[in-house]
């Protein structure tokens, strides 16, 4: 930036002190023959002044102004190159170089030139418009700009000194930002700072790299010192980026540079992304060739052949064919306003120069001293490495790269504070849909307030067209980091899986239906803290899904996406439900329900039929030696059914079924009070109002159906009996307050009658459902247990047992569990009736049975 204002001397005329700018800064101030108007770059080297001629009124010429800065102006080091800048540029006399029109000193030594004022903007300002204004660059104004480019690098390439030796100029550092496009279809190189030349003076050091990333040739990027067919590569890769409208560098530059040493970054064809002829793809590879040798031996020969490539393109509206009507045609859809609108300022900026009357050293004006000019557009880009263009954010490490974009650790360079910047994709930065996308993602995050969700500080757009938005460093790992070493406690599951859906709800509550949970958009925070991140593929009602008929897009992760939307239909919050019960059940078990790949799908396609077909493995089956309750596995399955309408409806739904398990301790023994109490709270909340007044169609007509709110009430008394009792002294309690019957007690007797004078599969189908409505029931275990061994359902059976078994210790489970162990050929039936013997040792059916197993071979059923 330039320097602060300071004490100035006290003026003849005035009574007090005034604060006087620094010379250098105060404009508009005269310059030998001429008037600087305004600054319009500072380096580390130099400055760059927008001048006027002085003489008759309304004659005056815009010009640049180039000269050292004063504070290294007696730099020999800086003075040379300077100096030998000025001498090349000016052996150069073509319509498509800038002009050096002057050259000299100014009373103080310093050198300056005066360059030809170029009305126009710069070949990467054309491109980021473009972008910005969502304008595509048709293939003929991209090879039209580079035919006008290629003819002034031959030009630089040929000249030769007045006795006829070639000079042997080359450019070395060609980029978008050193090619001028003017508004009136003229084509501009400026910038020969670090150009090569027989008559250049000082010499450059062997083995710096002068050109931008992304516009490196080969064997400069191997520390070979460039020159023609080195400029050849760059326009290559500049005419490529005009067409693809897009940068050729993509991600980090230094890997991209090391690629392009090694000959393994080619430019990608654009034939079949844009339409454009297969010989423009012909010519870039050739221009851009990874040897020497390969490449076009000249710019003129490369100029030719885009020439015949332009005279295969359709005319203008206006029948106008011309390289120079092309580019005019362009810039004006890009800069309407302009010309006029920077004659005008010029005209302005000149009159205020002739009004203020000024003379050599004096101030401007009686008013006192002017404003200095304001800093130039793109200082601070050239004064501090990292910043991303357009922005004031300076760019540290990058954190993470996908399909959606990538997310930045930077600095806000005026506040301080570090933040995540998340990029979109460069490649969709001329979309305007994806730029839509990204903004109504940013829009998203930005409304929502809840500890489980990232705060967004800032949105904007680079110069070059890529939207941004600023939001809270996190610091920590992603949930899929964590799962790579292993599952997760249940209990911890449980923790976090309620932490998501309270940050999930808060989303559903605004509107927003994620519809891409997975363990790499779940963030564990140093704190312990878990955020949800990622809304890129989210929908709202803001931006609604268009979704096609006779094309179906499937958005989402695929062995997280429900299977509404591996049918191609639409996602609802209840999709998101589907999604966080496939994260619990990979925290439980170190997988995913449906998996792709050798271990379980072999297509993408199988795995989306799997999902609408095939009902998940209870994780405590997958994983037995995990403990993981059975309870948890009714939870997460509901939580994965297939059928969206009998799938937990809500976050709401998830809570509440998930809390209770947050402080339980299953590893230790419970009383049988306590498991009636739950039991019955659990029964009420899982089943709903009218879950036993719905009939069943194979019940024969002499069933009866259960008043709901007499087993309501009476469930409620014996809960609230359970509580008190819980909280008595056993040795308090009177006979009659013990012991409490199982709530459920009356239904299954109920049931259990229908069994044996009714239909045994009706009763057998009772029973389930009552067992999904009170999994702690002892009673319902018990029932559950004899009428699936009369209809022959013995892998329910033997599930049913080992639930009776592990909610009581009763010796009666423990022959029943043995029984079934043996019927299906599972575990071992003398173990489980020795562990029944030793804590029951005088159980006669246990010792019958031992017994009896003991004394022959067991046999399959």
């Amino acid at each position: 930036m330039f320097d602060l204002a300071t004490e100035d001397k006290q003026l003849k005329s005035m009574d007090k002190s005034v604060v006087q700018a620094d010379p250098e800064d105060v404009l508009p101030r005269r310059f030998g023959r001429l008037t600087l108007l305004r600054r319009v770059a500072r380096g580390g080297m130099g400055e760059v002044y927008l001048a006027a001629t002085r003489g008759i009124e309304g004659a005056e010429r815009a010009v640049v102004v180039k000269k050292i800065r004063r504070e290294h102006h007696k730099d020999k080091s800086f003075r040379a190159r300077f100096l030998d800048e000025t001498r090349i540029q000016a052996q150069l006399q073509h319509p498509g170089i800038a002009q050096i029109l002057e050259a000299a000193t100014d009373d103080e030594e310093c050198p300056y030139a005066v360059v030809e004022y170029v009305e126009g903007r710069h070949l990467g300002e054309l491109l980021a418009r473009s972008n910005q204004l969502g304008v595509t660059l048709s293939w003929p104004d991209a090879v039209a700009i580079g035919i006008s480019f290629a003819d002034a690098l031959a030009h630089v390439h040929e000249c030769k000194d007045p006795s006829g030796r070639p000079l042997e100029i080359a450019h070395r550092d060609l980029s978008p930002q050193n090619v001028m496009v003017g508004y009136g279809g003229d084509v501009k190189l400026i910038d020969f700072g670090t150009a090569r030349g027989e008559n250049r003076r000082c010499r450059t050091v062997s083995g710096i790299v002068y050109a931008k990333p992304g516009y490196v040739a080969p064997e400069v990027a191997n520390q070979t010192p460039g020159g023609a067919p080195a400029d050849i590569y760059a326009l290559g890769v500049m005419v490529w980026e005009m067409v693809a409208g897009r940068r050729f560098l993509q991600g980090d530059a230094v890997e991209h540079q090391a690629q392009v040493a090694h000959g393994n970054r080619p430019l990608p064809p654009l034939a079949e992304t844009v339409g454009c002829p297969l010989g423009l793809d012909e010519v870039l590879a050739k221009a851009t060739a990874n040897r020497v040798e390969d490449r076009y031996a000249t710019a003129r020969v490369f100029l030719t052949d885009l020439v015949q490539l332009l005279k295969g393109a359709s005319s203008m509206a206006d029948g106008d064919r011309s390289v120079r009507g092309r580019i005019a045609h362009l810039m004006g859809r890009l800069y309407p306003a302009e010309p006029a609108r920077s004659r005008a300022d010029f005209a302005r900026r000149v009159a205020h120069a002739r009004d203020a009357a000024l003379g050599d050293g004096k101030v401007a004006g009686a008013a006192g001293v002017p404003e200095p000019s304001p800093a130039p557009p793109g200082e601070i880009e050239e004064e501090a490495e990292g910043i991303l263009s357009g922005t004031r954010y300076r760019l540290t490490r990058c954190i993470s790269r996908g399909g959606m974009g990538e997310v930045w650790e930077a600095v806000h360079v005026d506040l301080g504070r570090t933040v995540a910047l998340k990029l979109m994709p460069e490649e969709a930065s001329q979309s305007g849909e994806a730029r839509q996308k990204f903004r109504s993602e940013a829009r998203a995050l930005a409304r929502l307030d809840h500890p489980g969700l990232v705060d967004v500080h800032d949105f904007g757009v680079t110069s070059l067209g890529r939207c941004y938005y600023g939001m809270e460093l996190l610091r920590g790992q992603t949930l899929e980091q964590r799962l790579e070493k292993g599952p997760i406690g249940w209990r911890e599951a449980v923790r976090l899986t309620c932490e998501a859906a309270e940050a999930l709800g808060a989303a559903h509550a605004a509107g927003i239906v994620h519809r891409d949970i997975t363990p790499s958009n779940l963030f564990l925070t140093e704190d312990g803290v878990l955020k949800l991140l990622d809304f890129g593929v989210s929908r709202t009602q803001e931006r609604p899904d268009h979704e096609s008929v006779a094309a179906p897009i499937v958005v989402g992760t695929p062995e997280y996406i429900s299977p509404e939307q591996a049918a191609g239909g639409r996602a609802d919050r209840r999709s998101d439900i589907y999604a966080l019960g496939v994260v619990l059940y990979e925290m439980l078990t170190g997988r995913v329900p449906h998996q792709l790949g050798e271990a379980g799908s072999p297509t993408l396609p199988a795995l989306l039929t799997a999902k609408i077909s095939v009902t998940p493995v209870a994780p405590s089956l997958l994983k037995k030696e995990r403990a993981i309750p059975k309870s948890l596995d009714k939870i997460v399955l509901r939580m994965l059914h297939r059928d969206a309408d009998k799938r937990t409806p809500s976050t709401a739904a998830v809570l509440a079924a998930l809390r209770p398990l947050e402080g339980r301790q299953l590893d230790k023994p419970r009383s049988y009070r306590a498991a009636a109490m739950s039991a019955a709270f659990t029964f009420l909340l899982v089943s709903g109002v009218g879950y036993f007044t719905s009939g069943d169609k194979q019940d024969p007509p002499q069933v009866k159906t259960v008043d709901l709110d007499m087993l309501v009430q009476e469930v409620n008394e014996q809960a609230a009996q359970a509580a008190i009792l819980q909280a008595t002294p056993p040795e308090a309690q009177s006979p009659a307050e013990a012991p409490l019957a199982d709530p459920f007690q009356k239904e299954v007797d109920r049931i259990l009658d229908i069994y044996e004078h009714g239909s045994k599969i009706s009763a057998h189908h009772q029973m389930k459902r009552l067992a999904e409505g009170a999994p702690l029931s002892v009673a319902v275990a018990r029932g559950l247990v004899t009428t699936a061994q009369g209809v022959g359902a013995w892998g329910e059976a033997y599930t049913a047992a080992e639930m009776w078994l592990d909610k009581t210790q009763e010796p009666e489970a423990g022959v029943a569990f043995a029984r079934l162990q043996k019927a299906t050929l599972r575990g071992n039936p003398v173990d489980t009736l020795k562990a029944v013997l030793e804590k029951h040792p005088d159980f006669l059916p246990a010792q019958e049975l031992l017994a009896k197993y003991e004394g022959k071979k067991m046999a399959s059923r």
